[in-house]
């Protein structure tokens, strides 16, 4: 362990880029931030290259023995690395792990999402009923940052599947069930020949269209709001087809 004090040190720099896209696919890195996320990744076997904190605790012990480089800093440090204004330490920098080929397994599909915080809701969910991840193009960056955190260190209990498209899913024997506002069925009692692959569109307009979508599910509503939240409804399809799944 060494202390850092200056902004200008090459890893806090290093560090502080991840927070650009482009800085991510370039370097294969990306952070992760707060104590459950970075004690998920530590459980799962994850080898931090950087680990900032601002007090030294088990977790800064653990770090360091897997290898870890470990860094003092103080707030004004930490508030430079981590995503957030007010960051609760630590913060780890990370390789981002080989996305997996799709297979025949419950999947959540994020297609063109746009909003890191629904990403990560909806990947927390995703761990929590049992479904493997994937993206289509021009979703958010699944290791962003802010995503990660959302997800409070799911990332690290789920399969992340590299971006496809819904075809690549019906080639492994899943079924696409597309979530629409109106006009598809209660996903309540569905029966599906195979494990889902449950689609869930962009924040302000949802799936396109049905195109490559077999079965399309739309949660009943009662009262007078228009739809629901992506992460929300997304979360409710996946409970309700997993529940159907273990009748």
């Amino acid at each position: 362990m060494r202390r850092v004090t200056s902004a200008s040190n090459p890893a806090v720099k290093a560090a502080a880029a991840l927070h650009r896209v482009r800085n991510r696919h370039a370097t294969g890195r990306t952070l992760v931030e707060g104590p459950g996320p970075v004690a998920a990744a530590l459980e799962a076997g994850v080898v931090p290259e950087t680990y900032f904190t601002t007090a030294w605790d088990a977790d800064a012990a653990r770090a360091g023995d897997l290898g870890a480089e470990v860094l003092m800093v103080d707030e004004s440090i930490l508030r430079r690395v981590a995503a957030t204004g007010h960051p609760r330490g630590p913060v780890a920098v990370i390789t981002i792990p080989t996305p997996e080929r799709p297979r025949r397994a419950p999947t959540l599909v994020l297609a063109g999402l746009a909003d890191p915080g629904n990403a990560g809701t909806l990947i927390r969910s995703a761990g929590a009923f049992g479904y493997d991840v994937a993206a289509t193009p021009g979703t958010v960056d699944l290791w962003n940052p802010k995503t990660i955190r959302a997800a409070a260190g799911a990332h690290f209990a789920v399969t992340i599947v590299a971006a496809l498209d819904l075809s690549d899913l019906r080639a492994v024997g899943l079924t696409v069930v597309g979530t629409f506002p109106s006009g598809g069925d209660d996903p309540e009692g569905l029966q599906l020949p195979s494990p889902p692959a449950v689609v869930v569109g962009s924040e302000a307009h949802g799936l396109a269209d049905r195109a490559g979508v077999e079965i399309a599910v739309t949660i009943p509503t009662t009262g007078a709001v228009e739809s629901l939240n992506a992460a929300v409804a997304g979360s409710l399809v996946m409970y309700t087809l997993a529940v159907a799944r273990h009748r």
